[in-house]
């Protein structure tokens, strides 16, 4: 790998943006070599994501017609990076000046507005690299790494690969060190996406959607295209596991229980295995129906089905809505603790803004 790394490096010295014999040997290393060799690496295994539960392949790219200033090796998780456009990922990135290579935990850094791709705007480029360096950070500085990265060049594409590089190691030209030193901090990088894929899963990143809307998302897709084994094409994910998403919701259980003992409520009944609510409980000599919701995700969005909106349309105002969020997993996520309780007493429906999932379509 450490020769294959060189040659690039060597040959962007004759960069041109048509396709010259060297950008043709460029264009074959980046595409093909490269990639073939590092799927044989540790890094590129399923356990070296742990522990998000997905997949990792390769990509590499120099340009779709004309040549880039920088070119790329990248090593993704399809279901959470499906395009270089999107996501997180481990990225080689070579220096235009060809004087070195960088080992990058770097996010997608434009946008397709229907005719071209767009840098991300400074403020969403900022707000991601907030977000991904203060969760990784002390592990990426463990090995070498530093903030940002230096591409040696003023083109575009090549500032908003800067923009959204959160972390980097360079390896300097004639001193990129040997093969199993590449290998293991290409491994240690992919622990870092590891980290950053398994937060967004768990609804924390900026924008990204609570692990219940990715189910709910999956599982209307399942039985809207049937035989399809495809994940959602968001760059998602796959929501929590089976065993953790009922450690999620036990918890929940627990914390609502507790908090309507705490505030009045009296012959606390657990239903939610024949109701359309989790509890019925009775507050000043009245019943009242709960919902229950909890996410590891913060504050924000919740699945309610139709059922669940026409009960608390129906019996407003003796309902409740406790939502019990930011809740972490522990012991190898079969867990769950701590969590905030918000409630909402009475929810209004009228008040929140739903958004449906899927349509029954009668046809004409």
């Amino acid at each position: 790998m450490r020769e294959l790394l060189q040659e690039v490096l060597t040959l962007q010295s004759d960069f041109s943006s048509q396709n010259t014999p060297a950008m043709q040997v460029r264009g074959n290393l980046i595409r093909n070599v490269i990639p073939e060799e590092l799927r044989r690496w540790r890094a590129v295994q399923p356990q070296a994501l742990l522990p998000f539960r997905g997949r990792l392949n390769v990509q590499g790219r120099d340009g779709t017609g004309l040549k880039t200033f920088v070119p790329w090796v990248r090593i993704r998780s399809p279901e959470m990076s499906p395009s270089a456009q999107s996501g997180w990922y481990v990225v080689y990135l070579f220096r235009q000046d060809g004087t070195g290579v960088a080992l990058c935990v770097s996010h997608g850094s434009t946008r397709f507005d229907g005719r071209e791709f767009k840098p991300r705007t400074a403020e969403e480029a900022a707000s991601l690299m907030a977000w991904g360096r203060a969760l990784i950070r002390s592990q990426a500085f463990n090995f070498g790494m530093v903030e940002g990265v230096d591409l040696g060049s003023a083109a575009t594409l090549s500032k908003a690969y800067e923009s959204t590089t959160a972390f980097s190691k360079t390896y300097a030209a004639n001193a990129v060190p040997d093969d199993a030193t590449l290998a293991r901090e290409a491994e240690r990088a992919v622990a870092l996406i590891a980290e950053l894929y398994r937060a967004q899963e768990l609804g924390r990143a900026p924008d990204a959607p609570p692990p219940e809307l990715i189910e709910a998302d999956n599982a209307v897709s399942t039985v809207s295209r049937p035989g399809s084994t495809r994940q959602s094409s968001k760059g998602q994910g796959f929501g929590l596991s089976a065993p953790e998403r009922k450690a999620v919701e036990a918890h929940a259980m627990s914390l609502a229980a507790a908090w309507l003992a705490a505030n009045g409520f009296t012959a606390i009944r657990d239903v939610h295995a024949a109701y359309s609510c989790d509890y019925l409980a009775t507050r000043n000599g009245v019943e009242h129906h709960v919902e229950v919701k909890g996410t590891t995700s913060p504050y924000g969005k919740v699945i309610l089905t139709a059922n669940e909106v026409e009960l608390h349309r129906r019996t407003h105002p003796t309902n409740l809505l406790i939502v019990v969020h930011g809740i972490d997993l522990i012991d190898a996520r079969t867990k769950a603790t701590g969590g905030e309780v918000t409630v909402l007493d009475p929810l209004v429906i009228e008040n929140c803004t739903l958004t449906p999932l899927s349509f029954a379509c009668l046809l004409p």
